[in-house]
């Protein structure tokens, strides 16, 4: 890293250059500083101005100088932190983000090309929320909302400029989403919550997004109809005859795996071999908003053993084939009762012909609320029912809060009179 002048010849101020040799391949990283200097009054041993006594404008190009050094040396360790490249490009860019606001404000001036941009830095940055980088799930759920925001476009026949996102935009989403795709409530909420997202971080960027207008954007959301399997039901499941059927047999086993361990459908659908001569099964989770990311260790249910002395461990499926196939067991095992919910039907669009998918309330029979999702919750439900501590259910589950791990819970009103009138004929038996 050093200083070097555009002119060393010149006789009226030059340009001072920072500039950094990267490697062969790669070459050497030049960069204005906008400071210019007599070369009369340039040390070149240093490579910084001489110090004259009275002279306090070689004083300030020094210190202006030093923030380019200072920077670097913090960039460089950023980098290596995020396992960043150093590339002139990417030095190019801190540097025009840092020295050259204007030029950076000004680098894009559409929605759909700042968020593109975006999603391509994504693996090398951290999410400052759960102060690692970004996951895979997170960088994905970026670039199809990225993708939706264009299609919206296409609609309104009119691209979003950063600089004028406004309360009127946001209800046009709404409409959009929620009308126009049919998209459930929750769905949709969860598209203008990443759009704002993206915005937010446009606004840290020095992007001319309006912060009074952005704090508009509110993510719509409603309850999800969602259901927990009690104990006696996820035993008619474990005992079901499905000697003949070799794929359900496969399902139901990986839904009790699921059921009795805790664990999101991503990480019970593909468990490595389970010794059942462990005491326990250990997994690296996969760190989100509402979840720890910590190595979670959790006993080998009774349930879990019995299935793999007979059967060893099931084979891995894809979610989808998953929760089709659980409902067909579901119904089998007389999961009949109806409830009020909704759920996913498909539809075509009259005018184009084009399917899409969305929730539809109704009375339905219960086996249709059944999903990979079910697992954990019932697991959660069922130990909150058995009275084990809240603290130690959400070290398996690796909840972060009470509120997100109680959120999980499927207690009946009459499972919790039960449970209170339980509660007091054991309290006042000890009188």
């Amino acid at each position: 890293m050093s200083f070097i002048l555009k002119s060393n010849k010149a006789e009226k101020p030059t340009l001072i250059y920072f500039k950094y040799f990267i490697s062969k391949k790669e070459g050497r990283f030049v960069y204005s500083t906008k400071q210019k200097i007599l070369p009369e009054n340039w040390d070149k041993e240093t490579q910084m101005p001489l110090i004259k006594r009275g002279r306090s404008d070689l004083s300030l190009i020094k210190r202006n100088l030093n923030k380019y050094s200072d920077f670097f040396e913090k960039t460089i360790s950023n980098f290596d932190l995020n396992n960043t490249s150093i590339t002139k490009e990417n030095l190019k860019k801190a540097f025009v983000k840092e020295f050259d606001k204007e030029k950076a404000t000004k680098a894009f001036i559409y929605f759909s090309d700042y968020a593109t941009d975006l999603v391509e830095r994504m693996p090398n940055m951290i999410n400052r929320k759960t102060k690692t980088k970004f996951s895979k799930n997170n960088i994905t759920n970026y670039f199809v909302t990225t993708q939706k925001i264009s299609e919206f476009e296409k609609y309104r026949n009119k691209r979003i400029r950063l600089d004028q996102i406004s309360r009127e935009l946001y209800n046009e989403c709404v409409y959009y989403f929620k009308e126009v795709k049919k998209y459930s409530i929750n769905y949709a909420g969860l598209t203008i919550r990443i759009f704002k997202s993206i915005l937010n971080k446009a606004h840290e960027e020095r992007y001319p997004v309006n912060k009074e207008e952005l704090s508009y954007f509110t993510g719509l959301q409603e309850s999800v109809d969602t259901i927990a399997l009690n104990e006696e039901e996820l035993s008619k499941i474990l005992n079901l005859d499905l000697s003949k059927d070799k794929s359900l047999q496969n399902i139901r086993d990986l839904f009790i795996i699921g059921a009795w361990t805790g664990l999101r459908a991503g990480d019970f659908l593909s468990l490595p071999e389970i010794n059942i001569a462990d005491r326990f099964i250990e997994r690296k989770l996969e760190k989100t908003k509402n979840n720890t990311g910590k190595t979670v260790m959790i006993p080998i249910h009774p349930h879990i053993k019995q299935i793999i002395k007979k059967r060893g461990m099931p084979k891995s499926v894809n979610k989808t084939l998953f929760n089709e196939k659980i409902k067909i067991i579901c119904k089998r095992v007389g999961l009949t009762e109806e409830l009020n919910g909704k759920i996913i039907k498909s539809f075509s669009n009259e005018v184009t012909g084009q399917k899409h998918k969305r929730k539809v309330d109704g009375t339905y029979p219960k086996y249709l609320f059944v999903s990979s999702h079910t697992c954990r919750r019932s697991f959660a439900t069922n130990l909150y029912k058995m009275k084990f501590p809240h603290v130690s259910i959400m070290q398996i589950t690796g909840h972060k809060t009470e509120s997100s791990f109680l959120k999980y819970i499927k207690v009946t009103p009459s499972e919790h009179a039960e449970m209170l009138e339980s509660f007091w004929n054991n309290y006042y038996q000890k009188d």
